[in-house]
């Protein structure tokens, strides 16, 4: 919306090209009515990308956008306590980034937020796409398959990434996020992570076991 500010996550991503790209590999289709676009792998023909199903609903405080699936095998948008390989039978995970105990659900949020999908195909090839939106969200997956995105702010900014390999997904993905930073030499090491110690002494018992036992701990 040209008019009215609205927020985007600040991180910077690469910019297009100037001028005429060669040789593209892929190919966008639009329908005006209802509104959708396609991405489709020039070699393979291979859609990766198909929200002309269900239309879009653009609002001040909710966006709304589906898509089609290459194939059911569906891996990430995390963070959730769940199989690697997604359930797509009408599960709907939320994106929301919180600090909760043990999670008794495969849907609920927890710590990180990252609405980033690869989707292996029946050829062998995968693609992934990156909603970069830091709003509050829930995906929902349908077995179609298809996938409904529905956040209450911001704006739709995907990223689409043709692959062909997994590997190639990855990298292409990192090349709009970042890499990690590299670890301090101080955080390396064997590390004891648990929540739910109650008070100081029964930390002190967890440590002295854990020498009693010749477990080695430098964090």
């Amino acid at each position: 919306d040209p008019s009215t500010s609205r927020y985007e996550v600040p991180i910077p991503v690469p910019s297009p090209p100037a001028g005429k790209i060669p040789n593209i590999n892929y190919i966008v289709k639009f329908t005006e009515y209802p509104f959708g676009l396609q991405v489709i792998r020039s070699y393979d023909r291979t859609t990766v990308f198909n929200s002309s199903v269900g239309g879009m609903i653009f609002e001040d405080q909710f966006l709304q956008i589906s898509s089609l699936l290459a194939s059911d095998k569906l891996y990430g948008l995390g963070e959730h306590v769940a199989p690697m390989l997604l359930d797509l039978n009408y599960q709907t995970l939320s994106l929301m980034a919180r600090d909760r105990g043990t999670p008794h659900s495969e849907t609920l949020n927890l710590y990180g937020m990252h609405p980033f999908y690869l989707n292996m195909e029946k050829s062998g090839n995968a693609n992934g796409v990156l909603f970069l939106n830091s709003n509050p969200m829930d995906i929902a997956l349908q077995p179609t398959p298809a996938i409904t995105y529905r956040s209450i702010g911001g704006i739709m900014d995907f990223y689409v990434f043709l692959g062909p390999s997994p590997k190639d997904v990855v990298q292409q993905y990192m090349e709009v996020i970042g890499l990690p930073y590299m670890p301090p030499y101080w955080s390396l090491g064997f590390h004891l992570c648990r929540w739910g110690y109650e008070n100081s002494s029964r930390t002190a018992e967890v440590v002295n076991n854990m020498r009693k036992q010749g477990i080695p701990q430098d964090v």
